[in-house]
């Protein structure tokens, strides 16, 4: 009876153990690769963004259409960055020196490099800013309540995508694929 015992307990601790080595890394790397993309260290960079912020209310406001999108040009002759606004004949968003600095700031510093992971679009709607990456799998997400972002990149896209909050008015989003 105590050798049967015994070899149950063995098989039970090996199955558990095969499941936690096969479960585990699985789970840790879909975990990381969800999130890849984020901006890192975003209170380093949450004042660059209330800036761009506020810029793209105050360009929205200007055009009042449902949704308006501001466009990342980067003029590599002159390594000069541009907003231009993709609902007026792509013209070019007149911004501050602190608004300037501020998009430098962000593009160059907030978001990883390579892979479609950098920031190219600035959507914004009625009372959310999203900065998108070219991929279009990650968006930094601002809510001028404290609601909760009920869609992400557009209000018609249909898709599941992952909210992580920040901090009030602030939060990460990630597109889920099926």
């Amino acid at each position: 009876m105590k050798k049967i015992k015994l070899l149950l307990i063995a098989i039970f601790s090996t199955s558990l153990l095969l499941v936690i080595y096969n479960f585990l890394p699985g789970t840790i790397m879909y975990y990381t690769s969800l999130w890849e993309y984020k901006v890192r260290d975003f209170d380093i960079y949450k004042d660059d963004f209330q800036t761009l912020a506020n810029l793209a209310y105050r360009e929205y406001n200007k055009n009042q259409k449902k949704g308006y999108f501001l466009y990342i040009d980067e003029v590599f002759e002159i390594s000069k960055l541009n907003l231009i606004d993709m609902t007026r004949d792509d013209s070019v968003i007149v911004m501050s020196e602190k608004e300037r600095k501020s998009l430098e700031t962000v593009v160059a510093e907030a978001f990883q490099e390579g892979d479609g992971g950098y920031l190219s679009l600035i959507k914004v709607h009625k009372n959310q800013v999203e900065f998108e990456t070219e991929n279009g799998l990650y968006s930094l997400v601002y809510r001028k309540d404290r609601n909760k972002p009920k869609y992400v990149n557009n209000e018609y896209r249909k898709g599941k995508f992952k909210l992580k909050k920040i901090l009030d008015h602030w939060y990460h989003a990630r597109f889920v694929e099926d």
